[in-house]
């Protein structure tokens, strides 16, 4: 089973549970090293993200989880715990327990151990699942908790948008949990709210990031682009001449925007008609031009950039 919830008692919201039960860790369970779906007991596995799974690795007798569809922001905090029936006629072996070896944003390394008597001592022997069929019917119970930024909105939870902490310059550190009312649509491209979408720091095919302010794009970064951003601060270093590209039904709603930031030897940018609603051509030059085109269907159903012209 997996669910989204936030501790009236914490600053992170969003935090997704993952927990399930394996009764039996038997080999008749795996396939191969993977185990098989039947094993999951308590959920069953339809209930746990998509391509979870459990893995036995030989090289080092470890055994993986892997969670990568939690989409996990951080390394989440996992709990594992033996399920196991002890009886009185098991000696030398003296019960499992688990010790985790790493864990990472998307998935948990951890070995079983038993305690082994020899000479008198009681020495941990890492469990080898290839070595006869030690873990018949031996069990785990798992839980993992961690934070994402998906998920639904509670009313415990912060609204609006929210800052997520991060010391990586590239990392989405900004999401939101509003509701916009799009009619159940998905929206295929960049959603504006109340202002424009630009991207902040390294963008551009060969741009140079750059952490403090919106990146310039040059007209053929601006064109490679245009389809992944929706704002495009132009540097113009010679003379350029470009088209936009084609478009289908399935680009209806994107916007873009092109204004001139950097343009020290007046150089000219022209955007041709091609693929547009425009009777000719038009230039941009002096550093504040710009102009902005949205997608639509036009005359005949007809898709193409349609410019759109201040009042």
């Amino acid at each position: 089973m997996s669910y989204y919830f936030r501790p009236p008692n914490s600053r992170e919201q969003n935090l997704f549970i993952i927990r399930f039960s394996i009764d039996d860790l038997s080999n008749n369970n795996f396939t191969g090293n993977t185990l098989q779906n039947s094993a999951y007991t308590s959920p069953a596995k339809v209930f746990l993200p998509a391509n979870l799974s459990l893995v036995f690795n030989e090289s080092d007798l470890t055994f993986t989880i892997d969670y990568t569809n939690a989409k996990f922001e951080i390394p989440p905090t996992v709990n594992i715990q033996m399920r196991e029936i002890l009886t009185t006629n098991i000696p030398p072996i003296i019960g499992y327990y688990v010790s985790i070896i790493n864990i990472t944003n998307t998935s948990v390394t951890y070995g079983i151990y038993s305690n082994s008597i020899d000479n008198n001592t009681i020495v941990p022997v890492i469990t080898d699942l290839l070595d006869g069929n030690p873990l018949n019917n031996v069990g785990i119970q798992v839980q993992i908790i961690g934070r994402t930024t998906t998920g639904p909105t509670f009313a415990i939870a912060n609204q609006g948008w929210t800052y997520v902490e991060s010391t990586d310059p590239t990392a989405d550190t900004i999401y939101s949990t509003m509701n916009v009312g799009t009619k159940g649509v998905i929206p295929p491209f960049g959603l504006t709210i109340g202002g424009t979408y630009g991207y902040l720091g390294g963008a551009g095919n060969g741009g140079v990031g750059n952490t403090t302010k919106l990146e310039n794009y040059t007209p053929d970064e601006a064109i490679s682009n245009i389809n992944n951003y929706s704002f495009f601060p132009i540097i113009l270093t010679a003379n350029e001449t470009k088209t936009l590209p084609v478009v289908t039904s399935s680009n209806i709603g994107q916007e873009i925007t092109l204004l001139i930031n950097v343009n020290v030897s007046n150089y000219i940018l022209t955007i041709l008609d091609t693929n547009t609603t425009l009777s000719q051509s038009i230039n941009l030059q002096s550093v504040g031009d710009s102009v902005k085109f949205v997608v639509l269907s036009t005359d005949n159903s007809i898709v193409r950039w349609v410019k759109i012209n201040n009042i």
